[in-house]
């Protein structure tokens, strides 16, 4: 069997140029992993650079239910992101998506499952482990000589880092434009179509903010149908986070009822505090935690049937 190999580099941050590629031909630059084409606009031709993305970490939710002939609502261990990412089972037997449905942090059956039926549901959750930030910036390069290339450190010791599509560039106070004056796709990088003799390069870089670590801020929404002590309406990983702070609002009727809570644990136990408790008419609960099978719990002990629990939570990393 022939292996067929595309065009290709191994050097760092390289990008083909509009002469070396042939429309719908496609290069590869293998150290940093970018894909490239050559697009044509009214007869403009520029290359277009495409980055995979990688993570850190995939997290597994699981809880576990027993039936009881009736109830049909159950707390999910975490709130998945679509229906591909929660699995449910039934005495081990994997369920069509068409005999439950979710919403927030709440699976209901279509029909209750039996008292001997064994409950599992897992949730997929995909992490990162940090916030990516940057901010209007502006770099500045002097040069006496022909110059192509720019990149590193500029005048003032700033290392250039911008994001393609979101960066502007001035020749000598006059701006060029993205695609046919310059080239702006590594992030690291812009490469002139012509070599300026002399002179200054300004380059600006567009804001940015992105957290990347979709498990440090979550919403929570449960309802709790009974006033069963201690119903769990939350669960995060006790391995992944070691404190969590959470804004709690429970609402049953015209009733509001909310609080702060803080909390941290030592792998075994759960330590909380609570604070700034507010409500319009009578207290509608009260808030614990615990640790089970390595997850931490926010627990809820509603003093009426049919109350909202809705959440957000912020949380610190061990």
């Amino acid at each position: 069997m022939s292996t067929i190999k595309l065009k290709r580099s191994a050097v760092a941050s390289k990008v083909p140029t509009t002469g070396s590629l042939a429309l719908g031909e496609v290069a590869l630059n293998t150290h940093d992993g970018r894909i490239y084409i050559k697009k044509s606009v009214a007869g403009t031709e520029s290359i277009v650079g495409f980055a995979g993305t990688s993570v850190s970490e995939h997290n597994m939710y699981v809880v576990a239910y027993t039936g009881d002939n009736t109830t049909r609502t159950y707390a999910l261990p975490s709130l998945p992101k679509a229906d591909q990412y929660i699995s449910v089972y039934l005495n081990g037997v994997l369920q069509h998506i068409t005999e439950y449905s979710f919403s927030g942090q709440v699976l209901t059956f279509n029909g209750a499952p039996l008292a001997t039926d064994e409950i599992e549901i897992r949730i997929l959750d995909v992490l990162t482990s940090s916030v990516a930030l940057r901010d209007y910036k502006t770099f500045l390069y002097t040069f006496s000589s022909a110059q192509t290339s720019f990149t590193g450190a500029d005048d003032n010791n700033q290392t250039l880092a911008y994001d393609a599509g979101k960066v502007e560039v001035f020749a000598n106070g006059v701006k060029l434009i993205d695609g046919g004056d310059y080239t702006a796709t590594n992030g690291t990088h812009i490469v002139l179509e012509q070599a300026i003799a002399a002179g200054t390069l300004s380059i600006t870089t567009m804001a940015l903010a992105t957290f990347v670590d979709n498990d440090i801020i979550k919403p929570v929404n449960t309802p709790l149908t009974s006033t069963s002590a201690n119903q769990v309406v939350d669960t995060f990983s006790g391995a992944r986070y070691r404190t969590a702070k959470y804004v709690v609002q429970m609402t049953s009727g015209t009733r509001y009822h909310s609080t702060e809570v803080i909390l941290i644990h030592d792998g075994t136990t759960v330590y909380m505090t609570e604070y700034g408790t507010i409500f319009s008419n009578s207290s509608l609960g009260t808030v614990g935690g615990d640790i089970s099978g390595g997850n931490v719990r926010l627990l809820v002990s509603p003093t009426l049937a049919n109350t909202t629990i809705k959440a957000q939570r912020i949380q610190v990393a061990v």
